[in-house]
């Protein structure tokens, strides 16, 4: 679907398909024929999962958000729009969410201002020194560090893991099953 009318005609097959369908959709099943699965209730809908589909379909149309990208008030100065938002995924959502993954464990407000910093960094021409101001350049005390030296509790400048706290982890989570041993 490209067009506002292979919109039109793709909801016109749809409201066909109810028409010749919707008694299918309407069928129910009760607690005698199937008290397995009853769980307290006494009766659902036979085809519970098609209806959900069907009926998103009908809100999403009826929202204006199911043929959006052919709507000719927004196409009319420029043009077809992308019926997916793929290019943000592959794009700038992906760098996001890199970034992100690259630095766990920021409280959400510094999750916010990263996001922002790397959507910022994606712009056609980013300045990032023009945030600096003179009041940045002022030093907060401590003495300098000479080079070669390395910083206290690290070695060599590599920061060791606090007491207690485990060798990295890239957040898979638990793993839990059988993953090909043999028993």
């Amino acid at each position: 679907v490209k067009t506002a009318d292979e919109a039109a005609a793709w909801l016109a097959d749809l409201n066909a398909w109810h028409g010749e369908h919707g008694d299918y959709l309407k069928e129910r099943t009760t607690a005698k024929q199937d008290p397995m699965h009853a769980r307290g209730r006494k009766w659902w809908w036979t085809h519970e999962r098609l209806r959900r589909a069907y009926f998103r379909l009908v809100r999403l149309n009826r929202a204006g958000m199911l043929f959006a990208f052919c709507d000719p008030a927004i196409t009319k100065d420029h043009g077809p729009l992308p019926s997916t938002t793929n290019q943000l995924e592959g794009g700038v959502n992906a760098v996001v969410k890199r970034t992100l993954g690259h630095h766990r464990g920021l409280s959400e407000a510094h999750m916010k201002r990263c996001c922002e910093w790397t959507v910022y960094m994606l712009t056609a021409g980013p300045d990032p020194m023009s945030f600096v101001t003179p009041e940045h350049w002022r030093t907060t005390g401590g003495e300098p560090i000479e080079n070669g030296d390395s910083i206290p509790g690290t070695v060599t400048a590599v920061q060791l893991p606090a007491t207690g706290v485990d060798a990295y982890e890239n957040g898979f989570g638990v793993r839990k099953g059988w993953a090909g041993r043999s028993k």
